[in-house]
């Protein structure tokens, strides 16, 4: 008996010196495997200004209610009670998966009444009853593992999530004062075309003007009143739209600033390599990665031995007692039994080709996801160069503008020019203040979408 208490015990060190999972490859060995022949560059194709990476810094302010509403936003959002529910999943998971490294205990108890002296059932009792498969191989370990690894991932999309959500309640601020703009550059221009259109009423009148020219300028009427409206719908969208973000019913009753944030100054971009150590979504990847490794390490340890041990004290019946010599209460017992696989139907090579499999479809996924992180940031650097040229194109052409309108007036007072000609030069000035005022939206759009591919917070506690 105590030889083979003595094995058992032993059986019992080892497994705890061998339940153990085996660690996957690191980030930059699995980065390569993903990417294939594909290199990452040192620096960005794109040119931009050289130094560190700042993840606060977005390059322009941001309004102290818009910092608020985007705390509201992260408190209230579906999407983020949806993450942080997954999050609560996967850690309910591991709890179960690390569960299955522990022994299980439970209390038993049988009673009878049979008269046949060979029924076990005549004998009564209770006890307490304690299995436990050893994990020497690191199976559970493995399996425990992967979990772990879930839950990060999990933890990682929602803060993926919370900064996706941050960039969306500021893109739909910049879009409401976009066409809060807009919509007041299109009433000034509704309402110098009705003017324009007075004065050709009265030309008609006394023969300077015909009634196609009339008819002409009534129809670009219409067309100003078309877009006053339609900006109008737009405004309530964008709205509405920012409401859905923060949880609000859609009443399209919030309202946000009626200037754009400025100075928008140039910001650092760091290196690739750093990036994708800062994105939240590229690292949920590489966690999905691992646990997709820790289960195939799990399959194949399935295939090996395994050894379970079963223990237990429990009261039997005085009358059954009386019946045997050599028994006595409390009674108690320790067993061990090892099972060897060696047929199963081909079940557990099957499971362990099916998550072989998964690995490579989760190690593809890592590569795409880490490709279209480089071509966010790629596009959105280029795009920034791009939109400000334009933009600084387009403030000079607006200052032309203004210097033509202010020729016109000019000419007015000295009788040279009248006020219809006046009003067209005020209409060509609101159009080119138009198109200013959408690439600005733009500019600060693409900012917003760089700064978030970039692995960058837009408020700080995002994390």
């Amino acid at each position: 008996m105590f030889n083979q208490r003595g094995l058992i015990y032993a059986i019992v060190a080892s497994g705890i010196l061998l339940a153990c999972a085996s660690k996957p490859p690191k980030q930059n060995d699995v980065l390569n495997l993903a990417l294939g022949k594909t290199d990452v560059l040192p620096q960005w194709s794109s040119e931009f200004s050289a130094g560190k990476f700042d993840e606060l810094t977005l390059g322009f302010p941001l309004d102290p209610q818009l910092k608020s509403l985007i705390q509201e936003a992260i408190v209230n959002n579906p999407d983020i009670r949806m993450a942080l529910a997954k999050v609560d999943q996967a850690r309910g998971v591991l709890s179960a998966t690390s569960g299955t490294r522990l022994p299980n205990i439970g209390i038993g108890a049988q009673t009878g009444t049979s008269t046949i002296p060979t029924s076990t059932s005549a004998i009564s009792g209770a006890g307490v009853i304690a299995s436990w498969e050893l994990d020497i191989w690191g199976k559970y370990a493995s399996a425990a593992a992967g979990s772990k690894a879930r839950v990060k991932a999990s933890e990682l999309d929602r803060i993926y999530t919370q900064q996706i959500l941050a960039a969306s309640v500021i893109k739909a601020w910049i879009a409401i004062t976009e066409v809060k703009q807009q919509l007041a550059l299109s009433q000034q221009m509704f309402d110098d075309a009705n003017q324009q259109n007075q004065f050709l009423v009265q030309g008609e009148r006394v023969g300077r003007n015909t009634a196609q020219e009339v008819a002409q300028n009534a129809s670009s009427v219409d067309m100003y009143h078309n877009q006053l409206v339609a900006y109008q719908y737009q405004l309530n969208q964008a709205k509405r739209a920012m409401e859905i973000l923060l949880g609000r019913y859609p009443a399209a009753q919030i309202d946000s600033s009626s200037t754009f944030p400025s100075p928008i100054t140039e910001i650092p971009a760091g290196i690739p390599s750093e990036m994708i150590a800062r994105r939240p979504d590229i690292q949920a990847a590489q966690q999905r990665y691992n646990a997709s490794f820790y289960d195939v390490e799990e399959a194949k340890r399935a295939r090996l031995p395994s050894i379970r041990i079963t223990g237990g004290v429990g009261y039997i019946q005085d009358s059954a007692i009386l019946l045997t010599n050599g028994i006595s209460n409390p009674i108690s017992s320790l067993t061990g039994s090892l099972f060897l696989p060696l047929f199963m139907g081909g079940q557990l090579l099957a499971q362990q080709d099916i998550k072989t499999a998964k690995q490579n479809e989760v190690l593809a996924n890592y590569g795409k996801v880490s490709l279209t992180a480089f071509n966010e940031v790629e596009s959105g650097l280029d795009n920034d160069i791009k939109l400000k040229t334009r933009e600084t194109t387009l403030v000079s052409q607006t200052k032309n503008m203004i210097k033509s309108v202010d020729f016109e007036k000019q000419k007015f007072r000295v009788g040279k020019s009248d006020q219809f000609q006046v009003l067209q030069q005020e209409i060509m000035l609101s159009n080119a203040r138009s198109n200013l005022i959408k690439i600005s939206a733009d500019r600060l759009r693409n900012r917003v979408d760089l700064h978030q591919s970039l692995g960058g917070h837009f408020i700080a506690g995002i994390h």
